[in-house]
C-alpha cells in the first residue's frame, strides 16, 4: 500500500507511483464542493457546491486552468449532484431546494426546466447513457425515473417512474446500457432494477434485485465500464462488488476506517477510486481487490472524486471548496 499526502506540497513515498504528484489547484467556489463529474465527450467538467451554485469547466484546460466556462445559479440551496446527458447537451443538477433542475449548454447555458415533484432533499442525479431517462434519488424514499427522450421536442416527460424505498434514497447508477438502473438507500439495500419493461407501471411493480451484505445505509453506487460488476459505497466503512448476472456479491474492499461516501471506477475498469469520512482517498485493484494507493489528508474532506475519461488523471475535490488535478 501506498500513502500519499493531498496537500500542494505532496510528498511521494514510494518508488512504484513516482509519477503520482499534484498538478493544480482550481479555486471558484466559495464552499465545499459536493459532486465533480465529467460530460461523455470529454470536453467538460461539472462541479456542485454548498455556495448554491455549478460551474461548467473546460476539461481539456485543467491543467492550464483558467476560469470556469459558466455558473450556474437557478438553485437556493446546497447541490448535491450532477449529470451530464450522453450527447452532453444538457446538465441535470439536484439539491437541498428538492428541484431537479436540467440545464441547456448547446448555445446559450440557461435552465431548461425543472423537475419539482421531490417532497424533500434530492441528493443523487443520473441520466441513462442511452439519453432516455433521468433518474433522481432523494431523502423522501423515493427515485424518480422521467422519460426525458422528448423533451427536446415536446418540452416535458411522457412518463414519470415512482420506485418506492423503505428509507432515503441517496445515489442512482446505470449500468452502460441502460438496462439496469442500481439504487442506493439509507436501508442498507442495494436495488437494481429493469428498465426494459413495458410501460411505468411494469417497471414500477417488479421485484427489484436486491443484494444484502451491507451492516449501515449506502452512500454511493456505481456500475463498471463493462456493467458486469456494481459497486456500493457504505457508512459500514466497506466497499463491495458485485457481480450483476448472477446477482451476488463478489468482493469486499476494507481499508477506510470511517464511511465511505464516494466512489468510481477508472475508464477500463481495472481501478476503483473512494473517498472516506476518516480523510483518505483510496485506490483499489478490482481484480485482486487490494488496496494500491492511499492518499491521506487531515485537513479536508473529499466529497466526490473521479478518474479523468483517459484515465491519467484523478480530480478530487472537497471541503476546501477547490478542484485538485493529480497525475496518476
Amino acid at each position: 500500500m501506498v500513502s500519499v499526502g493531498l496537500s500542494h506540497s505532496m510528498q511521494i513515498t514510494a518508488a512504484n507511483v513516482a509519477s503520482l504528484r499534484h498538478i493544480v489547484s482550481i479555486p471558484g467556489h466559495q464552499s465545499w464542493i459536493r459532486h465533480i463529474t465529467f460530460s461523455a465527450d470529454s470536453y467538460l467538467l461539472a462541479s456542485a457546491s454548498n455556495d448554491f451554485t455549478l460551474r461548467v469547466w473546460d476539461a481539456r484546460q485543467l491543467l492550464q486552468p483558467t476560469e470556469s466556462l459558466a455558473v450556474l445559479d437557478g438553485h437556493n440551496a446546497c447541490v448535491w449532484a450532477a449529470a451530464f446527458s450522453p450527447d452532453s447537451s444538457l446538465l441535470a443538477s439536484v439539491g437541498n431546494d428538492r428541484c431537479v433542475r436540467v440545464w441547456d449548454l448547446v448555445e446559450h447555458i440557461y435552465e431548461y426546466t425543472r423537475f419539482s415533484d421531490h417532497n424533500d432533499s434530492v441528493y443523487g442525479v443520473a441520466f441513462s447513457p442511452d439519453g432516455r431517462w433521468l433518474a433522481s434519488a432523494s431523502h423522501d424514499a423515493t427515485v424518480r425515473v422521467r422519460d426525458v427522450q422528448s423533451l427536446r421536442q415536446t418540452g416535458r416527460v411522457s412518463t414519470t417512474v415512482i420506485l418506492q424505498h423503505i428509507s432515503y434514497a441517496y445515489s442512482v447508477s446505470f449500468s452502460p446500457d441502460s438496462r439496469f438502473l442500481a439504487t442506493a438507500s439509507r436501508d442498507s439495500l442495494v436495488r437494481v432494477w429493469d428498465m426494459t419493461l413495458q410501460g411505468a407501471r411494469q417497471i414500477q411493480e417488479q421485484r427489484p434485485i436486491g443484494f444484502i451484505g451491507h451492516s449501515s445505509w449506502i452512500n454511493a453506487v456505481c456500475f463498471s465500464p463493462t456493467g458486469k460488476v456494481l459497486a456500493s459505497a457504505s457508512n459500514d466503512r466497506t466497499i463491495r462488488l458485485w457481480d450483476v448476472v448472477y446477482a451476488r456479491q463478489i468482493g469486499i474492499l476494507i481499508g477506510h476506517a470511517d464511511a465511505v461516501m464516494t466512489i468510481g471506477f477508472s475508464p477500463d475498469g481495472r481501478l476503483l477510486v473512494s473517498a472516506s469520512k476518516d480523510g483518505t482517498v483510496r485506490i483499489w485493484d478490482v481484480g485482486s481487490q487490494r488496496e494500491i494507493m492511499n492518499l491521506a489528508d487531515d485537513r479536508h474532506t473529499v466529497n466526490s472524486v473521479v478518474f479523468s475519461p483517459d484515465g491519467k488523471y484523478l480530480v478530487l475535490a472537497g471541503g476546501d471548496a477547490m478542484l485538485h488535478v493529480m497525475s496518476l
